[in-house]
């Protein structure tokens, strides 16, 4: 109450008696009209001490004191009750790298010889702020990188552009593109290894130093071709047909391409191989000397300078090789004798050798029975069966053979007279 009081005395002493005796007076009273306010500059982002940095006391256009900071930062700076009265402010005014800030001033200042700010920061230059954006356009062997200018630090950037490696967090001691600046934007164009991770992020430099982005993750295509529709028909005893379409050359040139198959599961071009030429398209092939009623791994492949691509497995078996052969009905039955026959309705790829009918008193009678011998090749034969017995029961049924084996018509029961 009592500094107040003092204060109040101060204003009505400069009208009547004259600031210079109210200053001899209050200072014996321990009252000052003139206060050192003190403090110290710092780098916001760096916490050092800044030197030279300009502290004014002004008011609008209407500047008193000008001051600089020392090299530790200080700065010490004069005002008087008067200034604070007419709205005075400390303004730190310091290079374009920095900002400008005002400091207004505590009024609990008043009537003390000094008083201590403390530590005032400023915000200045810092590297600059980049977001990597996501890679786009990823092949085997290049990737578009994009990436923003978020903040150029308050300095002017003078290098720009994009750093990747197979190693995580790169920086220029790696890979570098060099980009320009198209209204805060930046983007390049890369070139790859195939089937490779790579991280990428933006950066740029300016008088600072350098700033990067966060880190971004991607893989390049492995480069392979891409085959599609492989497919098998057409099966034989001893052959097939196979088709099928090389959609995609990954990017690089196929240099070979054909078919591959074996008895194992996905077959390779270690196994039984044929090629079929170069580049892209369609094909159509026919796979020969496959071995009776036996299954099949087939892929088609190819190659370039990735490496090999096969297609999905194609499963399929040949047929077995038997003859087919029908019985036909028997007639003309006596006590001793009977007519039957068949038909040899294919032969299985391999030439019929002979063909009959077998004949037995008990089921399912084979060539180790009693049995006739009608020709070879295919198509329909008679059989005369002999030398039965009178009122028995007898099964037949027709047989053809070929160097694969016999195979049997359905069987058939008659009764001799």
């Amino acid at each position: 109450m009592r500094r107040k009081i003092y204060i109040s005395f101060i204003a009505l002493m400069v009208l009547t008696l004259g600031f210079q005796s109210c200053v001899k007076d209050l200072v014996e009273e321990g009252i000052y009209v003139t206060t050192r306010y003190y403090g110290v500059i710092q780098d916001m982002n760096t916490l050092q001490p800044l030197a030279g940095m300009k502290v004014v006391s002004t008011n609008g256009d209407n500047v008193k004191e000008t001051v600089f900071t020392d090299d530790d930062g200080s700065f010490s700076i004069n005002m008087t009750v008067q200034q604070l009265n007419e709205g005075y402010f400390l303004s730190i005014q310091p290079d374009s790298l920095y900002q400008s800030q005002n400091i207004y001033l505590d009024r609990a200042a008043l009537g003390v010889e000094s008083y201590n700010i403390g530590v005032i920061k400023i915000k200045g230059p810092t590297v600059p702020e980049l977001t990597t954006g996501n890679v786009t356009d990823i092949t085997a062997s290049s990737a578009r990188l994009h990436g923003i200018i978020k903040a150029n630090g308050n300095s002017a950037i003078n290098e720009c552009g994009f750093v990747y490696d197979v190693v995580q967090y790169p920086t220029i001691e790696n890979h570098k593109v060099v980009s320009t600046i198209n209204n805060g934007s930046i983007d390049a164009q890369i070139q790859l290894l195939p089937n490779t991770t790579y991280y990428v992020r933006a950066f740029a430099r300016n008088s600072i130093g350098i700033g990067y982005g966060q880190q971004i993750a991607f893989r390049t295509l492995d480069g392979l071709p891409t085959i599609a529709n492989t497919t098998v028909f057409n099966i034989k005893t001893t052959r097939a047909t196979c088709s099928g379409s090389f959609t995609s050359d990954g990017g690089f040139a196929i240099t070979a391409r054909g078919i591959c198959w074996s008895t194992s599961p996905d077959p390779t071009i270690d196994n039984l191989h044929v090629n079929l030429g170069t580049g892209l398209g369609d094909f159509e092939t026919d796979l020969t000397n496959l071995q009776p009623n036996t299954t099949y791994y087939l892929r088609a492949y190819a190659r370039n300078t990735s490496g090999i691509a096969y297609s999905e497995p194609c499963i399929f078996t040949t047929l077995s090789g038997y003859p087919t052969v029908v019985t036909t009905l028997v007639s003309d039955i006596t006590s001793q004798s009977a007519i039957a026959g068949g038909n040899v309705t294919s032969d299985g790829e391999f030439p019929v050798l002979q063909r009959g009918v077998c004949f037995s008193t008990t089921p399912l009678p084979t060539t180790a029975d009693s049995h006739t011998t009608d020709g070879a090749g295919t198509g329909s034969f008679v059989s005369h069966l002999s030398n039965l017995s009178p009122g028995t029961t007898y099964y037949y049924r027709a047989y053809a053979t070929n160097v694969i084996g016999t195979t049997y018509g359905e069987q058939f029961i008659f009764v001799t007279q």
